[in-house]
């Protein structure tokens, strides 16, 4: 098949649910008094204004969130079930919508294996480069994104260094990570410069930007950093959890899910409140630890399941999901 070929949704014309109504109503209900009555942990001062502008319970000396029911229902009700991911070329266009699949590789990793000398080495802005180019030759790839970081270039300014090696070579729509507001306005000016402006890119984003919360129910710095600037220029926003079970959250999988849950929907409620209407995808990266090593174990059963929990509750909230494939 050529590239660029219009094909339909990949599905596999099998519908496997292995949750119930009731049991997703359980999960939702669950997560719904613990962001009421526990709240989360929010560390910028510039988010915790935006929660309480927005009608939540702010203890600005613990930094507590919590979230009333109203608010997260108000919400809920601007969920976008679709969008687009614009590539530079229109051949690449993304339409994220129920029932599509899309496929794209791993992020972030530090260490490459050398074709050339075996080692396994930190991971360099060439190898960032050399990674995107191989992904947009790829037709079953529908996505680009940051595989390798650049390792070899200041940490301050790595995101930067990661989309000036990304954008050359890929014509795909691009997801990358950044840890601060100045690398998300920067990473946008040069996203902007591609398409011919802000307003051409929030028309046609041909990147989206993601970042992650840290278990148990912390909105970092990072995070918010990174996504009120991006939400605010109209950037869809990707937010993955990534528990560990045993570990930073409950062993049992319905506790895992409702921490879990409480993460994604407090910072999904964060983009509305800075953006109402804007894309979000719900995601996920969570998995076990070894109890015995201490170390995640991310191949098991019970991974698994989170994935599937996952995309079972973005469905239920009418959201897009993304999840990690071992």
């Amino acid at each position: 098949m050529k590239r660029g070929t219009k094909v339909a949704p990949r599905s596999s014309g099998v519908s496997l649910h292995m949750f119930t109504e009731a049991d997703l109503d359980d999960l939702h209900e669950g997560t719904v008094t613990v962001l009421d009555r526990t709240g989360v942990l929010v560390e910028s001062d510039e988010a915790l204004d935006i929660f309480a502008d927005g009608g939540c319970r702010v203890n600005r000396e613990t930094h507590i969130v919590q979230i009333p029911p109203e608010v997260l229902q108000g919400a809920l009700a601007s969920a976008r079930s679709s969008f687009l991911l614009a590539g530079r070329d229109p051949k690449d266009d993304v339409l994220v919508e129920s029932g599509r699949v899309l496929v794209t590789t791993f992020a972030e990793g530090l260490l490459v294996n050398d074709l050339e000398t075996g080692e396994n080495r930190p991971s360099t802005k060439a190898d960032v480069g050399t990674h995107c180019h191989i992904v947009d030759a790829l037709d079953q790839l529908d996505l680009n994104l940051v595989s390798v970081m650049a390792r070899d270039v200041p940490t301050e300014t790595a995101a930067l260094h990661n989309l000036e090696a990304a954008l050359p070579r890929t014509t795909k729509p691009f997801n990358m990570s950044m840890v601060s507001s100045h690398e998300a306005e920067l990473c946008m000016d040069m996203a902007a410069a591609v398409v011919g402006g802000r307003d051409a890119l929030r028309e046609r984003p041909i990147c989206f930007f993601g970042s992650c919360p840290v278990a148990p129910m912390n909105l970092c710095v990072t995070l918010t950093d990174a996504l009120i600037p991006s939400v605010r220029a109209g950037m869809p926003f990707l937010a993955i959890s990534m528990g560990m079970a045993g570990g930073s959250t409950p062993i049992t999988l319905a506790g895992t899910l409702i921490v879990q849950n409480a993460e994604l929907l407090a910072t999904y409620v964060l983009t509305q409140l800075v953006n109402r209407g804007n894309a979000f995808v719900y995601g996920n990266s969570t998995c076990t630890m070894d109890l015995r090593w201490g170390a995640s174990a991310v191949g098991t059963p019970e991974t698994a399941l989170y994935q599937a929990g996952t995309a079972a509750l973005a469905r239920y909230y009418g959201l897009p999901s993304w999840t990690a494939g071992y």
